[in-house]
């Protein structure tokens, strides 16, 4: 089947989804960062020559890639001591585990004073990873999370709007029931796709967008204790 098996939705997660918390990581990141959940540490050669150390968290049962990791434990009992990093890398992680805000308490103790969290987590996104697939979180929920672990939001950002979350749901729906179906579907879903990217652009309702988005990406900041 070739070309027309290709997911039409792998560019959108890329432009709508990794690029930004990309360029959020390169932007925020300093001194000594701690990836939870780092699997194949896909950020890192995106910040090696910026920062002075780059730590890997995996959990021991992850079905991601544990070679790369410099730890393998727990996010909620991360084997640091207090103060000890300056970022951390939390990329979507957050739905996978049982006890957000114990996380969220612990990332705040391995963070140095004024110390940057990046998180990103999905919101209208099929279940993934199954059975480990615990929780979906609106902009209220990551701030109550915030607000838990004593720390500070700078922004949070909704990734993309109705038209590109409904074409993602359409196109890993049907890739996902037939191959066959998809590929004989493929101009169709060519031109549905650039159609929802055009109107993607001409909604700018920042609102809407909080409602309607496939992802967020958040920047906190430990305060001063």
């Amino acid at each position: 089947m070739g070309f027309f098996s290709i997911p039409l939705h792998r560019s959108l997660i890329e432009k709508y989804h990794v690029s930004l918390v990309r360029e959020a990581i390169i932007k925020y990141s300093r001194g000594k960062v701690l990836d939870v959940g780092c699997g194949n540490k896909p950020f890192y050669p995106h910040i090696k020559n910026t920062i002075d150390q780059y730590i890997g968290l995996e959990h021991i049962d992850s079905i991601h890639a544990k070679e790369e990791a410099d730890i393998l434990g727990s996010a909620d009992n991360i084997s640091l001591p207090d103060n000890h990093v300056d970022t951390v890398i939390l990329t979507q992680v957050i739905e996978h585990v049982e006890n957000p805000s114990a996380v969220f308490k612990e990332i705040n103790r391995v963070l140095k004073t004024q110390g940057i969290l990046i998180v990103a987590w999905p919101f209208l996104y099929p279940v993934h990873e199954e059975p480990r697939d615990f929780y979906r979180y609106t902009e209220f929920g990551l701030l109550h999370l915030a607000k838990e672990a004593k720390m500070e939001v700078i922004s949070i950002v909704p990734v993309s709007g109705f038209w590109i979350t409904w074409f993602g749901f359409v196109s890993i729906y049907l890739r996902g029931k037939s191959l066959l179906i998809y590929t004989v579907l493929y101009p169709f879903l060519l031109l549905l796709k650039i159609t929802c990217v055009l109107f993607q652009w001409l909604d700018r309702n920042s609102k809407a967008r909080m409602k309607w988005t496939w992802n967020y990406y958040a920047i906190l900041k430990k305060g001063n204790e």
